[in-house]
């Protein structure tokens, strides 16, 4: 697998978190496919916390910090699910304290990422090595304390990683060393040469699929209704609240945008369906790339 250090956040995220969608035996209820959603998710953004936390815990040992260039395409953001998730509109059987706990983190997440853009500004005018210094204690204790809330996230979500395959709950216990061991000031995350190194986690989707959260129109045998478009990967979408829909049929979709899409059902549960685009995206599709 190539490093990690080549890809964008979304790739990183996509590539090293995400399971390829097979088959309808994957998922034996309608609720399963958004909560591995907001899993992946979660997991990607902890992966990517704790990235962070250990390249600044490293600026203390280093004479040469890591810079914008090196650090911007790890810094996580909010996925759609999340918005969705705090609108009560996610399907799922999470319970209150696990929709609290995501969201903080999330949330959390929001002044990590402004203190981490004050140092980038700093850094472009007196140089890294200086601006690293300056802005070490205030980047530490906050992206600590962001992974101490992905922490809490990680491990309110593995009580329900029994639903998902077994894959998800060693990532839950990876994240949960990786989380700790940036909490304690150390650089997990961080090879010998001082530049970023991820761990290939154990559970991973063989393509680059993203989170979208959109409703959409499908329309099928000239019947068209309203349903919930998941994720979409280079070769197609994953639905939910889809109208019960017969393998290898072919369908249109339309998103809020206006875009169309004709592809085939490759497989359907209950109200959970994929769709195999009959012409995949090409890789720089706004739809893939966040």
């Amino acid at each position: 697998m190539p490093p990690f250090s080549k890809y964008s956040r979304a790739g990183v995220a996509d590539r090293s978190l995400h399971r390829e969608t097979a088959s309808s035996a994957s998922y034996p209820d309608a609720s399963m496919p958004m909560l591995e959603a907001l899993v992946c998710e979660v997991h990607a953004a902890a992966l990517l916390t704790a990235t962070i936390a250990s390249a600044i815990n490293s600026f203390r040992t280093t004479n040469a910090p890591l810079g914008e260039s090196a650090l911007r395409p790890y810094v996580p953001g909010e996925p759609a699910i999340v918005s969705v998730l705090r609108n009560g509109m996610l399907e799922t059987d999470l319970t209150d304290d696990t929709v609290r706990l995501v969201t903080q983190f999330f949330d959390d997440l929001a002044p990590s990422r402004i203190v981490l853009d004050q140092y980038f500004a700093e850094a472009s005018h007196i140089g890294e090595e200086r601006a690293a210094t300056l802005h070490l204690l205030g980047l530490s204790n906050i992206w600590r304390r962001a992974c101490q809330d992905a922490l809490l996230a990680v491990r309110q979500l593995h009580h329900d990683l029994r639903q998902l395959p077994a894959q998800y709950t060693s990532n839950s216990n990876l994240l949960n060393n990786l989380l700790q061991d940036a909490i304690m000031g150390g650089t997990p995350c961080i090879d010998a040469q001082g530049q970023i190194e991820l761990p290939d986690l154990p559970q991973r989707r063989q393509s680059a699929r993203r989170t979208v959260c959109q409703p959409c129109k499908l329309t099928c045998n000239r019947v068209t209704s309203t349903a919930f478009v998941r994720d979409v990967s280079p070769g197609g979408f994953g639905l939910e609240r889809v109208p019960q829909l017969v393998p290898k049929s072919v369908v249109q979709i339309e998103l809020p945008n206006g875009r169309r899409f004709t592809g085939v059902v490759a497989w359907c549960s209950g109200s959970s369906a994929g769709i195999r685009f009959t012409r995949a995206l090409l890789p720089n599709d706004p739809l893939l790339s966040g």
